[in-house]
């Protein structure tokens, strides 16, 4: 069943608040990752501050590939998740993640999330598409037109430029394709919400126009992560009571650079004061385990993706948080949501991430900078905080009141609030 949604749209919203708002993501919990939880902390903001949020989205597959069998023979389910009003749609998926899977998985969405946009009941203010992938502006405009309602477009990472600068698509006819659908979805938003400033400069570059442009960044829920004192007992669960936790937490995929943090723990394999913790799901989990057991790493511990509460306690329990991107020129826009989660928790950072993530490391003055991909320059910066506890409480410290000044997701959802609602009010006009 679709799930059904009526709703009176107020003829000035300016006086009365409530919205009602199609929010079109294609990554929404239960499967965990960044992109899940931006939207899923947006919405449950954008309803704490009155209005009604109905996600669309597709059946859960990550990081398995296989769609529960709850969700078996249907296109579409409506569902309440996390609070939220939730429209599932069909995707086609699978365990092997090559080229040709990912097109059908990316296209199969963009045409179902369309025809189940289309069947939802009730009137709607706007449609509001994050990306990637790209495909979903897509859907988000087509979508805006059959219901002749305003599209904003959310755009969290640059495609095709990062995905060309993975290699992981190197045909120029397909990264022409890309490109016009990029420059597509930019010229028919009403507004384009980028998270970082680098974003933001690239865009006003492709010629569009500052007026239609917004920055909301990533940022953490600093309700649930807190500064709280070391939690001994998951280091204690784990076997390692009192050691030394570094800990990366996240996608073990391309993008990152994860083979340098292997070569990090090899050079304290000798060390048991330290213990590297990889907790995450992704491409590459299989090569980092082969690794491991290639390596003899008795301090390395690769533990499954977790819930969000999991990600909680185990940063709590960290020492120092590792942030890494690969070194390219694209990575130097990004914004790592876990560098903010780690800070909200009072951790320091050690960040191998060049741009405009480093300028707010050096800003908060919470944590270290290494060159990305130096597994030397990591494990040179572990030692360094290994040895000075007091700087890691410094730089924990600092941390947590950056991010509580300007990084919170509360305040973060207040102003995408007010750039709907000014869409929406111009639409009235």
């Amino acid at each position: 069943m679709i799930l059904e949604v009526s709703f009176q749209k107020k003829k000035d919203l300016t006086l009365d608040h409530r919205m009602n708002i199609l929010y079109l993501t294609q990554y929404f919990p239960p499967d965990m990752g960044a992109a899940q939880v931006r939207a899923l902390e947006m919405a449950q903001n954008l309803v704490r501050l009155g209005h009604r949020v109905t996600i669309l989205t597709e059946f859960p597959n990550y990081p398995s590939g296989v769609i529960p069998a709850r969700y078996k023979f249907k296109l579409f389910e409506g569902e309440i998740s996390k609070g939220i009003e939730v429209v599932r749609c069909y995707v086609k998926t699978s365990p092997r993640k090559g080229l040709i899977n990912r097109i059908l998985f990316y296209l199969s969405f963009m045409l179902t999330s369309i025809i189940g946009g289309m069947k939802l009941k009730g009137k709607y203010d706007v449609v509001f598409a994050t990306s990637p992938p790209l495909f979903v502006g897509l859907s988000g405009y087509a979508i805006s037109k059959l219901k002749k309602i305003r599209f904003v477009f959310e755009v969290r990472d640059l495609w095709p430029e990062s995905i060309v600068a993975l290699e992981e698509v190197k045909n120029k006819t397909a990264i022409w394709l890309l490109e016009k659908i990029e420059g597509f979805c930019y010229k028919n938003a009403s507004k384009v919400i980028v998270v970082t400033e680098g974003i933001y400069d690239h865009l006003t570059r492709r010629g569009v126009v500052k007026d239609k442009l917004h920055v909301i960044p990533n940022g953490a829920n600093i309700e649930m992560f807190k500064h709280t004192p070391g939690n001994e007992s998951v280091k204690q669960e784990l076997g390692h009571a009192g050691k030394f936790l570094v800990l990366y937490s996240g996608l073990l995929g391309l993008a990152q650079g994860i083979e340098t943090l292997v070569e990090t723990v090899v050079l304290f394999r000798d060390d048991e004061r330290v213990l590297f913790v990889f907790m995450g799901d992704g491409p590459l989990k299989r090569k980092v385990q082969t690794l491991q057991t290639s390596y003899l790493l008795k301090n390395l511990l690769i533990l499954d993706e977790t819930t969000r509460e999991g990600v909680v306690k185990y940063c709590a329990a960290a020492d120092c948080c590792l942030v890494p991107l690969k070194k390219a020129e694209v990575f130097r826009t990004a914004l790592p949501s876990k560098m903010f989660e780690a800070w909200a928790s009072g951790r320091p950072v050690i960040l191998s991430v060049d741009g405009e993530a480093r300028k707010h490391l050096e800003k908060a003055e919470a944590g270290i900078w290494v060159e990305p991909e130096d597994s030397k320059g990591i494990a040179n910066a572990v030692k360094y905080l290994l040895d000075n506890p007091e700087s890691c409480e410094v730089y924990g410290s600092n941390g947590r009141k950056y991010v509580e000044k300007h990084f919170s997701r509360k305040v973060q959802a207040e102003k995408l609030e007010k750039i709907l609602l000014e869409v929406c009010n111009e639409s009235t006009r």
